[in-house]
Formats: C-alpha cells, structure tokens, sequence
C-alpha cells in the first residue's frame, strides 16, 4: 500500500521563507533591469552608439507600431526578472558549490557569462550583429558586458543578506 503524505508544510515559516525568496529574486530582477537601463543610457551617452534593447525588443514583437517601445521594455524587464529567478534558484546553488565568494561575486560571474553565452553568441548573431555585435560597432561587446555586469552586481549586492 503507498501512503500519501500531507503535500502541505507542517512549518508555516519555511513556506513563507520561499515566498520571500521568490518576492527577493524578482525585486532584485526589477531593480537590476533598471540598473541595466541607466548603465545603457551611460554607455550609449559615452560611446554614441545608439544600442537600446527595449526598441529592438519592441520590434521584433510588435514590427514598427507606435507600441513597440512599451511592448521592448516590458519583455526586457521580464527577461530580467526571469535570469534573476534563475540565478536564485539554478545558477547560485551551484556556483557557491565551485567558487567560495560573496553573492555580489557570483552576480558578477553571473552577468559575465549571460552576456558571452546568451548575448554575444546567441541574440546578437541571431539578428544579423554578427559575435559580440561587432557587425554594429566595436565598441558593442564593451557596452553589453558593461551592461550585464552592472545588472549581476546589483542583484548580487541586493540579495547578499536574503539567500542563504
């Protein structure tokens, strides 16, 4: 005969613990997608390229309509949210397994490797910039490390007390 246990905790305070957790990460996602977009408004001020993520964002979801802008940020805020959920849940667990560190170290690492896995080798050649969006400009793969570094520090520096 198989018993069925109660699915439900038998401690309220661990359930509310993951509620925490899961409330942390996507704060911490929403702040550092706001980070991100002040370290793009600096680096597209700095170097003139104009690379804004949320108008190419907006296009591929929405092609040229006058909602496209709205549309690019809110999947980019999205996005934010959910490597955040990722790097709370998958990514940390793991890395604090390899790297001894803070977790402002691991968001580091974190923002490292999504902008050379996902954005150099993935977003960029998949809409025609070629690797690290050379094909834009050369000062592409600077802008979006720079971008995706501030975003992992600021997670990392937000969530330093809340994971353990």
């Amino acid at each position: 005969m198989v018993k069925v246990e109660n699915t439900k905790s038998d401690n309220p305070q661990k359930v509310s613990m993951k509620n925490n957790k899961f409330l942390y990460l996507v704060m911490a996602g929403f702040l550092g997608t706001l980070a991100f977009y002040v370290a793009a408004y600096v680096d597209m001020a700095i170097t003139g390229v104009p690379l804004d993520i949320s108008v190419v964002l907006g296009q591929l979801i929405a092609g040229e309509h006058e909602s496209a802008y709205i549309i690019g940020n809110v999947a980019h805020v999205a996005n934010g949210i959910g490597l955040t959920l990722f790097f709370g849940y998958v990514f940390l667990p793991i890395s604090t397994r390899i790297i001894k560190g803070r977790i402002w170290f691991h968001g580091l690492v974190f923002g490292v490797m999504v902008t050379v896995v996902a954005v150099w080798f993935g977003m960029l050649p998949a809409l025609g910039a070629g690797i690290a969006g050379l094909n834009i400009a050369p000062e592409v793969p600077a802008m979006t490390m720079f971008r995706h570094i501030v975003f992992g520090l600021v997670i990392g520096i937000i969530l330093r007390s809340k994971m353990n």
